[in-house]
């Protein structure tokens, strides 16, 4: 990884090469997102995650997520492909 990226980007470029190896290996998007959604309820669950918020849907559902970021992100990443070594 890139020393010059915070905790949460290096966290979104990761997120975004194992979503990408997913796909490559014919993996169901559904089930994909449904992971993510799984994961984002235990960090809101267990982990302070939305807080801000007034419940989990509002939260995962909220236009505050900084989609531009992620996407930037996303870019990336998309298109290579997977190396066990990264």
């Amino acid at each position: 990884m890139r020393d010059d990226l915070s905790a949460e980007q290096e966290f979104t470029v990761l997120i975004n090469k194992v979503m990408v190896k997913g796909i490559q290996d014919g993996a169901d998007p559904d089930q994909m997102a449904k992971i993510c959604l799984n994961t984002a309820r235990e960090l809101y669950d267990h982990y302070g995650a939305g807080a801000d918020y007034g419940n989990y849907l509002e939260f995962v559902t909220s236009a505050g997520f900084e989609f531009a970021e992620v996407e930037e992100w996303f870019d990336e990443v998309e298109g290579r492909t997977w190396r066990d070594d990264e």
